[in-house]
């Protein structure tokens, strides 16, 4: 008799399930957990924690529960904390060696939350000084790093004697300078006039002239030596008059020069009073600025913080590859080896959401998000990451919507887009700058934002649009008292709505802030005259220590020079005896009663 059922291999069987079942039950979920954890912190460069994980295999799916992902820039916060992670996956797909999920939802999105311990990586995490401190340089409302750096200047009047102490004065080594070639050039030409033919030289060439004239007296021999030696003695002195010549244009055109550096080393005293000014005074011109410098630092932190997500984010949505054989070999965000990806027919990458849905929580509200199609994989998919977010009616917050892309379709040509636009926004006791040059405090306000950012290959381009109504400002008190303080003090109650532009352009390792605000216009109303009035003061001051120090120098340096004009006479002197020599000479001309050689 046939038996349907063999029991020793249906043994087999249910030993196999047993085992298979007894791993999945105690262990599957502790290596999911653990794996999520190694590579998410290797990813990040701080530590990612998960409470649990449970993997399903009907539905196929996976769930994950308090997540956390640490700030690496500051170990004691959490980056972000999602509560619970659900993913649906395709079966099918697995056989492939694909993991494509239907839809994923990112549930209890918490951004910014404290941590009861550090979460720094050894080697790994950054100090996050910078962040705590708003983003802000060593100068106060400084722009610091590539957006270069904007600080609000002092507004009391600076001590000369100290900056003069400090501080090196151009003037000062112009005028040092032009005093060492001045010394140079009298020891150079009083070596030169040694040289050249003088008095002396001339005497003896008019004592031989004489003596020729006496020629004919001697007959026909001593005459034609007398012409023979007429034409030496012509040649010599005109030699020594070439030289004379030129010693002179060149000493004429030393001089020239000299006086012209005479001439802007008078004129340098006031170059270092106008520098000094700007460098150390808030000029009227310079309150034009001042809303670069209250905001520049802090709209420069929050674009160095994006970027370096931004960087962190890419591997995720694009990863390098090459080609081998033909054949395209892709490394894998995770282990080791490469996989060959041979042509498809309905190609899929190798990891893939189709779908997310994400609920932030804020302290304002709940923002819900969609994100479609992630993947490291783009060119694989011919899809970009599109993404929107938005929320209505929140505390504080009437409306916030955000959408956009990011397109690595083509690796070689990314183009990356966000659109931002908030409404209705309760600004409350933000400071705008808490040192203590011009501590100043934007109390209340109520800002309606719209940014517009692309990021296409290394290059961003973003335009940012602000709007603060039902305003009130104010400004703390410090030890430091100044007309233009008090002025500018006083003209905040008149502020009660003001806009802010900025444009933000280059490369996110090099970039620049254009800003400008009402506030600059209000800021030079109020207080340009009392700037003005204490700019004319430090100039006077500033002035009068200057020439203090460059007077004497410079005085002294133009009495070196007018030393060399004497040389000049000299020159001068010498050429015009040398003339009157050659010109006797050729006064022999007929009146011996010979023809000389020459006219």
């Amino acid at each position: 008799m046939k038996r349907f059922i063999r029991w020793q291999g249906f043994t087999f069987f249910v030993i196999i399930i047993l085992v298979f079942g007894a791993f999945w039950f105690f262990f599957v979920d502790g290596i999911v957990k653990g794996l999520i954890q190694k590579y998410g912190t290797q990813a990040v460069g701080a530590r990612v924690e998960l409470r649990s994980a449970n993997l399903s295999l009907f539905p196929t799916g996976l769930e994950l529960n308090q997540l956390r992902v640490t700030d690496p820039d500051s170990p004691m916060r959490n980056a972000v904390e999602i509560q619970r992670i659900s993913l649906s996956l395709e079966p099918l797909n697995l056989l492939r060696r694909k993991v494509i999920v239907r839809e994923m939802d990112l549930d209890g999105i918490r951004l910014g939350t404290p941590r009861k311990s550090s979460g720094a990586i050894k080697g790994k995490s950054r100090s996050g000084k910078a962040e705590e401190n708003g983003g802000k340089g060593k100068a106060e409302g400084a722009a610091k790093g590539p957006c270069g750096a904007v600080s609000i200047p002092s507004f009391q009047i600076p001590d000369v004697k100290k900056i003069l102490q400090t501080e090196q004065l151009q003037s000062l080594e112009i005028v040092k300078s032009l005093q060492k070639d001045i010394n140079g050039e009298q020891t150079k030409w009083k070596d030169a006039l040694k040289s050249l033919p003088g008095k002396e030289k001339f005497d003896g060439d008019r004592r031989k002239i004489d003596e020729l004239k006496s020629a004919k007296k001697g007959g026909i021999g001593n005459l034609l030596g007398s012409v023979s030696g007429l034409t030496t003695l012509k040649k010599d002195i005109q030699h020594d008059l070439n030289r004379i010549k030129s010693a002179r244009s060149d000493f004429t055109k030393e001089i020239a020069s000299l006086k012209d550096r005479l001439a802007e080393a008078k004129k340098s005293p006031l170059k270092d009073v106008e520098r000094l000014k700007q460098k150390y005074t808030l000029s009227p011109a310079g309150l034009q600025h001042i809303s670069k410098a209250l905001l520049g630092s802090r709209l420069c932190g929050l674009v160095q913080k994006g970027g370096a997500w931004y960087e962190k984010l890419k591997p995720f949505i694009e990863r390098a590859r090459k080609k081998e054989k033909g054949h395209e070999v892709v490394k894998p965000v995770r282990g080791k080896g490469v996989n060959v990806r041979f042509k498809e027919y309905e190609p899929l990458p190798d990891f893939l959401v189709r779908k997310a849905k994400a609920r932030v929580i804020l302290q304002a509200g709940e923002i819900t998000g969609r994100i479609l199609d992630i993947t490291p994989d783009q060119d694989v998919l011919g899809r970009p990451l599109k993404y929107t977010f938005g929320g209505d009616n929140l505390k504080g917050l009437r409306s916030f919507d955000l959408s956009g892309a990011l397109n690595h379709v083509s690796p070689t040509q990314p183009k990356d887009t966000a659109n931002l636009v908030v409404k209705g926004y309760k600004v409350k006791d933000m400071a705008l700058s808490s040192g203590t040059a011009f501590p100043l405090t934007l109390n209340e306000a109520l800002a309606d934002l719209k940014m517009d950012a692309l990021l296409q290959g290394k290059n961003i381009k973003a335009d940012i649009a602000a709007g603060f109504d039902s305003v009130k400002l104010s400004g703390g008190t410090t030890k430091e008292t100044s007309p233009v303080k008090d002025a500018l003090l006083s003209s905040l109650s008149d502020i009660s709505r003001f806009q802010v532009n900025a444009k933000i352009a280059g490369t996110l390792s090099d970039y620049g802030i254009e800003l400008n605000s009402d506030l600059d216009r209000v800021f030079a109303d109020a207080a340009g005259k009392a700037v003005g009035r204490q700019a004319a003061g430090f100039e006077k001051k500033l002035k009068n220590g200057i020439m203090a120090k460059v007077g004497g120098p410079l005085n002294a340096t133009e009495k070196d020079l007018g030393g060399l004009n004497g040389i000049g006479k000299e020159l001068t002197e010498r050429l015009n005896l040398g003339n009157g020599v050659f010109g006797s000479l050729k006064g022999l001309k007929g009146k011996e009663g010979f023809k000389l050689p020459f006219s």
